[in-house]
């Protein structure tokens, strides 16, 4: 028995308040019988407790698991934890985890081991979910079963942010405390870096992402694919700043590494097929990305089977390739596939259910199909509502979609307030100064454009670029897309003088990191034309006017009425500059384009066929008269 004279003795020799309080503490559990220790070990393990938890990180004492607990909760430092049973007082759990963990290591792991099976096989509410990744990182560096790079997978694609935000919390009480290896801080990292991806911190995401690869250089990792999502999620945060040489040199390593450890067919393999093959159809280089999207949808329809969700993934990427190069007939029985297999495999109100309705929707909205648009639109609203909240960034998405569709039919009075919705939701979720905040500043300007209502648009744009420079950097294409918005404002209020450098900006940057083949190179092409055209500065206007067409010829991307209509106003720029030769192969093209998608009675296609017969007549009046004239001459002689 300890005198009263020892133990003052040994508390005020103590040299932290962690050592006073396990003085007193082992005391009190040198008073109690050997099965209460045990449990009491076990049970400062997690952050709460019941008697079937402690059944199964104690299967020793699983007989007596219920009266122990009971017994447990006598104790003066154990309280009630809401909906979840009981637990160690913080002070008092810290002091035994403190030393358990310098005395017995191996028990400390083997418990945790215990807690993350147990927390594993659950049904999983966010508390017990984020309990899972807490134990199980501190035996992954060894194990590497890829349970936990699995659990973080999911809460990024459904937006689980607060989840990742309180595993963090859990894994810097261990870092502190000393208990993180390696792996578990590389994977930390990792984490951060995720988050600052999310509320759009891309260069900190990109550090956070390079100081894990830095530390996972000295680990032999038997599951290569903690290394191979690392390099995914890093290429990602580059491209996201417009650094797409270097996110494709990532991405390229990441599914080398894949295709040399997991094989050619392994589902992460065509992971990074699909990651790359984005980043192609984001450079607008549409040939290389669609044989590897094919190969991601093989590969998953063999391994995972042709109704997995990420069959549908792979479908819904295809499909929205051949959206953007306009094979829409080709993309609209994937998207509905995709669409299918997500009602069926995981419901008609998940989340992707509401993503395959909105690409489905955006598809219609292309072909005109207004209605039924409109319809897939409100359902995939509705599901987000419903099922992620009515603050939710996706939500935000689907506000935002509906909107456009709301503006493309005038309905204007119906566009605002959504717009609004959705950019109080991307101030209020992901901060006033995150892209997609600035995304939804552009959207709303453009409505106010439409409206006419300048002197609220302008601010708006300007907030936009701004963002856009300070997030993204002066030359990333999101910053060449908010140019050319302000600049149109400009030219729309005849500031051209305000309006050209802005386009020239914008043309820069799209020539530079995008290509001078790319869509919106192009788009960027047409927009300053247009400005000349409207300044009468034709002959300035005919050679842009002339590479964005032959940019759209090049990628196939001429039978629309758009492209017939740029070629037609191309035309009437050369018959304005007296070059009819040219002018007629203009509108001719033009004009068989209209035969062909609006059909030979469309009023468009009239007008233009009566504007081809003056100008030949013309043509041919003015070759007669050249030749009356060259007779005459000869008869003088």
């Amino acid at each position: 028995m300890v005198s009263i004279e020892d133990l003052l003795a040994r508390v005020q020799q103590a040299q932290t308040e962690k050592d006073r309080q396990w003085i007193l503490l082992e005391l009190q559990i040198s008073q109690m019988p050997d099965d209460l220790v045990s449990m009491l070990w076990t049970a400062a393990i997690p952050h709460f407790f019941d008697a079937r938890m402690l059944g199964a990180l104690c299967p020793e004492l699983i007989d007596r698991a219920e009266q122990l607990n009971t017994e447990l909760q006598q104790l003066t430092f154990v309280e009630e934890f809401p909906e979840q049973g009981h637990n160690i007082h913080e002070l008092t759990r810290e002091v035994l985890l403190n030393q358990l963990w310098h005395n017995k290591p191996e028990e400390f792991r083997r418990l945790s081991q215990r807690a993350a099976d147990y927390f594993f096989m659950v049904e999983s509410s966010a508390v017990e979910d984020v309990e899972f990744c807490y134990h199980e990182i501190l035996n992954e560096g060894e194990a590497q079963t890829g349970r936990l790079l699995d659990r973080a997978y999911d809460w990024w694609t459904y937006n689980q942010i607060e989840r990742i935000q309180a595993v963090l919390q859990g894994f810097t009480e261990h870092d502190q405390a000393g208990r993180l290896d390696s792996f578990g801080q590389g994977f930390s990292l990792h984490l951060k870096g995720l988050m600052k991806r999310r509320s759009g911190n891309y260069a900190e995401a990109e550090s956070c992402f390079l100081g894990a690869q830095e530390i996972y250089e000295d680990i032999e990792f038997t599951n290569p694919r903690y290394i191979t999502t690392l390099l995914r999620d890093l290429s990602s945060s580059r491209s996201d700043q417009g650094n797409y040489e270097t996110a494709l040199g990532t991405s390229e390593k990441a599914l080398s590494i894949c295709e040399a450890k997991l094989g050619s067919s392994h589902p992460d393999t065509a992971i990074s097929l699909s990651n790359l093959a984005g980043l192609f159809q984001d450079l607008g280089r549409y040939q290389e990305a669609e044989p590897l999207y094919l190969r991601a949808l093989e590969i998953r329809e063999a391994q995972l089977g042709a109704n997995h969700p990420d069959t549908a993934t792979s479908l819904n990427n295809l499909a929205g390739l051949y959206r953007d190069l306009g094979r829409y007939q080709e993309a609209e029985p994937l998207f509905h596939r995709a669409l299918e297999i997500r009602e069926k495999q995981l419901g008609a109100n998940h989340p992707d259910t509401a993503i395959s309705l909105n690409n489905l929707a955006l598809l219609y909205q292309d072909l005109g199909h207004y209605q039924e648009a409109e319809l897939l639109f409100h359902r995939a609203l509705e599901i987000c509502d419903e099922q992620l909240g009515v603050n939710h960034p996706h939500t935000a998405n689907s506000l935002n979609n509906l909107a456009l569709l709301y503006r493309d039919l005038g309905r204007y009075q119906e566009a605002e307030p959504l717009y609004l919705r959705a950019l109080e939701i991307r101030d209020e979720q992901l901060g006033v100064n995150h892209p997609h905040t600035a995304n939804s500043l552009n959207n709303l300007a453009s409505l106010y454009r439409d409206l006419g209502r300048y002197q609220e648009a302008e601010p708006l744009y300007l907030r936009a670029l701004e963002i856009c420079d300070e997030q993204l950097g002066a030359n990333h294409p999101d910053t060449a897309i908010s140019l050319n918005n302000l600049a149109g404002l400009y030219q729309d209020l005849g500031h051209y003088q305000e309006a050209e450098p802005l386009f020239h900006r914008a043309l820069e940057i799209c020539d530079e990191q995008l290509g001078v083949n790319h869509p919106h190179t192009a788009n960027s092409l047409n927009n300053l034309a247009s400005l000349y055209q409207e300044q009468k500065r034709d002959q300035d206007a005919i050679p842009l006017f002339e590479r964005w067409k032959r940019i759209k010829q090049e990628r196939q991307e001429t039978q629309n009425s758009s492209f017939a209509e740029g070629v037609r106003r191309l035309g009437k720029l050369y018959e304005k500059c007296h070059q009819r030769s040219p002018a007629i192969a203009n509108y001719e093209l033009a004009l068989s384009i209209f035969n062909r998608v609006l059909g030979a009675k469309h009023p468009r296609t009239l007008v233009l066929q009566g504007e081809l017969r003056r100008l030949k007549r013309n043509r041919s009046n003015k070759t007669k008269k050249n030749k009356t004239k060259k007779n005459k001459g000869k008869r003088r002689k």
